[in-house]
């Protein structure tokens, strides 16, 4: 991370890199979760009344957490609580406390729990639909949201979404691609929400002349496996999109159904192959087919740092989604005695974090400075570093 730029944002104390942790800590679910404080003797009570002192130290502010503790989402949730953790002692803040909630015994609950504990700002909860079912509740305290969620849907009304928007992700590896000459596009998405976004954010780009989009062929998870009659019907419309000049091709699955995707068009080559950040795992330099593909996520330097960091700390390797439960808490850190103000929180200039510089935006978005990797058998190679300012 360029030092004189992270120094030039806000308050300058977003990610302070501190010596790791060495052990685990595994509060109680729902325990309020802050640094240990020294040891005080007792004072003696004075034989006389005495005027009450004022406190003299800084104010604790109450940060409430929300994810799944328990259920088939746990050992995620789990990952993201002890990177919120790792936030706290790095930083070395005595003024903020996080106050866990489990969101699996009810979202509206573990909000409910929180409030009730005096948070000022609610982080999480991961899923749109817990989003959705805790708004009014924040609302009704006027206390804001920083989510978890990647779905642009439930943003606004207080809420803000962290997570990583796929338009963007889109929108940047299309735009490197144009720079490149590669400026005629055919896509391959999930017949899904997902997929029905990413055909969004094409046809806005085709819209405006970013691309020249040649079609968008939808497939289900069926259609992609090997042997499967569906097969025939995308080779069709891989063929197609040759004889019209295609020179990329967008991608957006990760993981074994990328593999699948790849395996069937592959022998189609040559164009180049763009993806998404689901593309941002060991997993895809091992897919046959799919090298010098390029996708754009956020730049790698920091979270290979904090990886390291984490499994000192806890043993393991972190879930790919902590470093946004890391970032919320600095964030929380961060702004803990400016206020968690929507202008406060919007903060035009952003904030430096493990996934690099992002900002929230007044209508609950955010954006991200992101990079372009091309994949390689040994790694991400980065061939257009992400932003250091917006």
């Amino acid at each position: 991370m360029n030092t004189r730029a992270f120094k030039s944002f806000l308050f300058g104390i977003l990610i302070l890199g501190l010596t790791s942790c060495s052990h685990t800590v595994e509060p109680e679910v729902g325990t309020p979760v802050k640094p240990a404080a020294p040891k005080v003797k007792p004072v003696k009570p004075a034989p006389a009344p005495v005027k009450k002192q004022e406190p003299t130290g800084p104010k604790t502010h109450k940060v409430g957490l929300l994810l799944p503790l328990s259920g088939s989402q746990a050992d995620l949730g789990k990952g993201m609580l002890q990177a919120a953790e790792l936030a706290l002692f790095e930083t070395g803040t005595t003024n903020v406390t996080l106050l866990p909630q489990d969101t699996n015994k009810g979202a509206q609950v573990a909000a409910q729990k929180a409030l009730d504990q005096g948070a000022e700002l609610l982080l999480g909860p991961l899923f749109a639909a817990d989003v959705q079912a805790v708004k009014p509740i924040a609302r009704g305290r006027n206390i804001s949201i920083v989510s978890f969620s990647t779905d642009h849907t439930i943003a606004g009304q207080g809420a803000y979404v962290l997570g990583f928007l796929p338009s963007q992700q889109i929108q940047r590896v299309a735009s490197y691609a144009k720079e490149k000459g590669q400026s005629k596009v055919a896509a391959f998405t999930p017949n899904d929400q997902y997929g029905r976004l990413v055909d969004q954010t094409l046809k806005t780009l085709a819209s405006n002349g970013s691309i020249q989009l040649l079609g968008i062929t939808h497939y289900s998870r069926g259609d992609i496996l090997e042997g499967n009659p569906g097969n025939a019907q995308l080779l069709e419309e891989m063929t197609s999109y040759k004889s019209k000049g295609v020179n990329a091709v967008i991608i957006p699955e990760g993981g074994e159904n990328l593999g699948h995707l790849m395996r069937l068009l592959s022998p189609q080559k040559p164009f180049t192959v763009l993806g998404s950040g689901q593309w941002d795992a060991p997993e895809t330099r091992s897919v046959p087919g799919l090298e010098g593909g390029i996708f754009a996520s956020t730049d790698t330097v920091e979270r290979q740092s904090f990886e390291s960091r984490f499994r000192q700390a806890y043993g393991r390797t972190p879930p790919r989604l902590a470093t946004l439960a890391y970032d919320a808490t600095a964030l929380a850190i961060a702004l803990s005695d400016k206020g968690y103000t929507p202008q406060n929180l919007t903060f035009s200039q952003g904030f430096a974090g493990i996934d690099g510089l992002f900002r929230l935006t007044p209508q609950g978005l955010n954006e991200r400075g992101l990079a372009v990797l091309e994949v390689s058998s040994s790694g991400f190679k980065t061939i257009s570093p992400a932003p250091n300012s917006f």
